[in-house]
Formats: structure tokens, C-alpha cells, sequence
């Protein structure tokens, strides 16, 4: 999960479980300075490694940016420009936690500028968790997949039985309960359309809707958001692809419910506390006009 807030660096330290602030920066040859707090026992970082951990991006004391979650958060690369990110990272092992001090107007040049809060360095902390080879990342990846998916084949059969649904997939794997035919032709790809809908999972938890009615029932109106018939292309890609499915499949006036696997919706992607990643989506959609 990304977060973005502002702490001072003795609690950027606590956080990391690292030792207490004020020690002393080493430099290395390039001038890139660092602090190593906590010392891992782990294997050491090569070229062209994977970087699990945390992350804490901060500068003149303020935190800008950070992962608190474990998540892939650098892959290790032949260095840009003397004394970058990828000299430091090269240095770390497992277990590590460190921080890099790294030159704001070195940085800039590389980036293209950088935002007004960044003063004279940019500070990384890092946590390393696991390091990984671009194999051991991917098969890792692929085991968890797999593990997703028969845990999402077992938890639909489950809802299809317990709401008596009785459609098969279509061959994306998305299931198409039509409720409401519509009239006049079906949807072509790329006609705009405005549609109603409501999203939950599979457990039922909804995590949006742009009908005003439905968030309130369910706790989630947000005032400052406008609650009318969303406007979109359909079939062009600016939606999941299980929705953009569902969408060609409709006429003007029409209504279904269209059940979404991970694969036709985030994927392994966590979009937040509302839709984890491997998330059954289930949306009940309402083609309000098309054009």
C-alpha cells in the first residue's frame, strides 16, 4: 500500500525497526551517502535483482512518499550516473535496512526535475526483505497466481450455487446474466454509452457505485462526488476488460450483472483496501443511454 504523509526521520527510523538517528553517514567512493542501520544475514545484491521491502522516500525531514507493505520495490540496474540509487542498492544483503542521501540537483538532471518539496537530498530507506532474480520473481508469481486461481474457480462455483445462477462462462471466463434485454441494437465497440452500476465481491462488499441511493445504503456516499450515469467508449480499453466485455453484450435500457474474474479485472494488482489483489469482481450494470 502506498501512503503519502509527512513524519519526522526519528519516526521514518522507528518504523523500519532501525537504530537510533544521529549516526554518522559513511560515503562511498562516487560520493553517494548512506546509513546502514540494521545489518541482515542474507544473500547480497547482484545486478539485475529484484528488491522486495519497504520504502520511505523523504527529504529535509519531511516523508513524501512510502510502501508499508512487502512489494517488489526496485529492480537493481546498471548505474546512470556516478554515485545514484544503484550503487547503494548493490551494497545491500536480506535483512538490510539502510538510507541513501541522494543529491537532489544529480537526481533532478536525471529526472527531468523533481517536486518543490525535495530539498538537498532525496533520502531512500529501504528495508530489504527477499532478493530475487528475474526468474525466482516470475515463478514465484506464477505459483501464486495458480494458487488464486483455484481458490477464485472454488469461491464462484460457491456463489453461482448459492444464488442460483445457472449461465455458463463465456470464453473470456466472465459469467453474463442478462436481466434486462433493452431494445434497439446491441452495443458497438466504441459508441459512448452512459451507464449506472454497482460494484462489489464476491462476499458481497460493495466498493463502488455512481448511483447516489446505493451509497448511502451502504455507507459509502462521498459528497464531493458527483452521482449520475457514468459516460464511456465501450469496448476500447478505458475499462476492465471484463466490464468492457459486458458492455458489447448490452442493448439501450438493458441490465445484467456480469461476474469478473482477477484475470478479466486487476489481476495481481491491489488496488487499495476495497479490491485486494486476486479480487472476484461482481458488477450490476445498466446501460441508461447510448449514443
Amino acid at each position: 500500500m502506498k501512503k503519502q504523509f509527512f513524519l519526522g526521520t526519528c519516526l521514518i527510523a522507528s518504523l523500519f525497526t532501525l537504530n537510533a538517528c544521529g549516526a554518522k553517514r559513511a560515503k562511498t567512493a562516487n560520493g553517494l551517502e548512506y546509513e546502514i542501520h540494521v545489518k541482515g544475514e542474507g544473500r547480497q545484491a547482484q545486478m539485475g535483482d529484484i528488491i522486495k521491502g519497504k520504502l520511505v522516500l523523504s527529504s529535509d525531514g519531511n516523508t513524501l512518499f512510502s510502501v508499508d507493505e512487502s512489494m517488489p520495490i526496485f529492480k537493481i540496474q546498471t548505474s546512470i550516473y556516478p554515485g545514484d540509487l544503484n550503487e547503494g542498492l548493490l551494497m545491500l544483503s536480506e535483512g538490510d535496512s539502510a538510507s541513501f542521501y541522494v543529491p537532489a540537483d544529480s537526481l533532478g538532471k536525471y529526472m527531468g526535475g523533481l517536486p518543490a518539496e525535495v530539498k538537498d537530498f532525496m533520502v531512500y530507506t529501504v528495508k530489504v526483505e527477499k532478493l530475487y532474480t528475474e526468474a525466482e520473481m516470475e515463478a514465484e508469481q506464477q505459483a501464486e497466481e495458480a494458487a488464486a486461481l483455484e481458490k477464485e474457480q472454488t469461491a464462484i462455483a460457491q456463489y453461482l450455487k448459492d444464488n442460483n445462477i445457472k449461465v455458463k462462462p463465456e470464453e473470456s471466463g466472465i459469467y453474463f446474466i442478462s436481466t434486462k434485454k433493452g431494445t434497439g441494437k446491441t452495443i458497438a465497440q466504441g459508441q459512448s454509452v452512459k451507464v449506472n452500476y454497482v460494484g462489489k465481491l464476491l462476499n458481497g462488499k460493495l466498493f463502488d457505485t455512481n448511483i447516489e441511493s446505493v451509497a448511502k445504503e451502504n455507507n459509502v456516499y462521498t459528497p464531493q462526488r458527483p452521482y449520475e450515469p457514468m459516460e464511456v467508449p465501450a469496448g476500447v480499453g478505458q475499462m476492465i476488460p471484463g466490464f468492457d466485455e459486458a458492455l458489447l453484450k448490452m442493448k439501450k435500457g438493458g441490465k445484467a450483472t456480469v461476474i469478473i474474474p482477477f484475470a478479466q479485472a486487476y489481476g495481481s494488482r491491489d488496488m487499495g483496501p476495497d479490491i485486494p489483489a486476486y479480487s472476484t469482481l461482481v458488477f450490476d450494470i445498466e446501460i441508461v443511454d447510448a449514443e
